[in-house]
């Protein structure tokens, strides 16, 4: 089964994340965030699965977040 990874290609996290990934041979489905964002009953469903503040799952240090 493999996991899906929303990237955004400029993104350094998200290539280290992929490479992680690789390395220990989990399959992943990566979307391209920018061109197929998830849906918000995606992200509501992943956020209430994790159990991680919202906070975490956006870049709340990058400069699209912030305008």
């Amino acid at each position: 089964m493999a996991v899906t990874v929303y990237q955004y290609a400029g993104c350094s996290t998200c290539r280290k994340a992929l490479n992680w990934l690789k390395a220990h041979d989990v399959a992943a489905n990566v979307v391209a965030i920018v061109d197929a964002p998830p849906t918000a009953a995606t992200l509501t469903s992943a956020w209430q699965a994790s159990g991680l503040p919202l906070k975490r799952f956006f870049n709340t240090a990058g400069q699209s977040y912030r305008n």
